[in-house]
């Protein structure tokens, strides 16, 4: 089977992929009931009892038949599905409901009307400020370490180096974010001070990417090892030792041979760890970031941004998968076979 072909193909499986996800986002959305429509409707249906008037009379009527209209909740499933499918294609996300009626405790509000394209941009450029540094640490420290500790295997290093990946798996990162924040900012703390004012940068970028570098150090640091320990007895290892080269030179070969299991840890593995505790790394040191406008637009159940940020998380895996499976056939040729 040709490259092309396997290219072909992965890219089409890649775009269903993306086009079956966000549709069943905009499904389990659509379906649910909204909960600010039926404590509407039962402010009606109390203020209707009260004052001995029609239910359709009330204000509380009134400002739900307008909360529908505004989110098109009075068209049909269909409908608005094909109108919004004809938006993604056109790269109109359109704009977002807002979240002034129902009210946010998850992070800071948007008005109505505000372009979801905008918001998720701004929503990216703060996630990347801190994730960045955590992935490009964590790549570069924790295969450095993992095979440096592979080619001195059962010594004191070899030990320390296990050690420092069972730690980092076995700290929640939602636990470690909260010790940072009292640590930081409580009465008496090292930091005092509220984020965002005079030590925003480190609770909006050193603090979360360090929280992060921690779980994703432990995976990196822990695969690179047990990869790089498949090859270290292998023959052509012997023969490079032979010749008189040095550990540099060995974690060379080993790591270029490891290459494409550590490929997957990257694409597939790290990214779901990541898209995890961005949620919850956002959410504690308060950050309005991708993971914080979700958790905001899902509560106010603002389908454009739900939508939109899903688009984009979805858009990340998918790629990243796609990138994996190029970059795999190139490494190895073997993989197309």
């Amino acid at each position: 089977m040709s490259r092309r072909w396997q290219i072909t193909r992965r890219a089409v499986f890649a775009v269903l992929a993306a086009f079956f996800v966000v549709s069943l986002v905009f499904a389990f959305v659509a379906a649910t009931s909204d909960p600010y429509t039926g404590q509407l409707a039962r402010s009606a249906a109390e203020e209707s009892a009260e004052e001995d008037i029609p239910v359709k009379q009330t204000d509380a009527w009134e400002r739900l038949v307008e909360y529908r209209q505004q989110r098109n909740l009075d068209e049909p499933v269909g409908e608005r599905y094909v109108d919004w499918l004809g938006d993604v294609v056109t790269l109109d996300l359109g704009t977002a409901f807002g979240t002034t009626r129902t009210g946010t405790m998850f992070g800071q509000s948007y008005s109505e009307g505000t372009p979801v394209t905008s918001l998720v941009m701004s929503a990216v450029s703060r996630t990347l400020s801190y994730l960045v540094p955590a992935i490009v640490f964590s790549v570069v420290v924790g295969i450095s370490i993992g095979v440096y500790t592979a080619t001195r295997q059962h010594t004191l290093v070899d030990r320390l180096g296990t050690s420092v990946a069972h730690l980092g798996f076995s700290l929640p990162n939602f636990w470690l974010a909260e010790v940072v924040v009292l640590s930081g900012i409580g009465v008496g703390g090292l930091l005092s001070g509220a984020p965002g004012r005079t030590n925003g940068f480190l609770y909006t970028v050193v603090f979360p990417a360090a929280v992060l570098g921690t779980s994703l150090l432990a995976g990196q640091l822990r695969y690179a090892r047990a990869q790089s320990l498949e090859y270290i007895d292998a023959e052509f290892i012997k023969l490079v030792r032979a010749k008189g080269a040095g550990s540099r030179r060995v974690a060379r070969h080993l790591l270029r041979n490891a290459a494409v299991p550590l490929l997957s840890l990257f694409f597939a593995d790290m990214l779901g760890i990541v898209v995890l505790n961005v949620f919850v790394i956002e959410y504690v040191f308060g950050i309005q970031g991708l993971g914080g406008l979700s958790l905001v637009a899902i509560q106010s159940r603002d389908m454009p941004v739900i939508l939109g940020t899903t688009l984009v998380i979805v858009l990340v895996g998918v790629l990243g998968n796609f990138v994996q499976d190029i970059v795999s056939l190139v490494v190895d040729p073997r993989v197309a076979e």
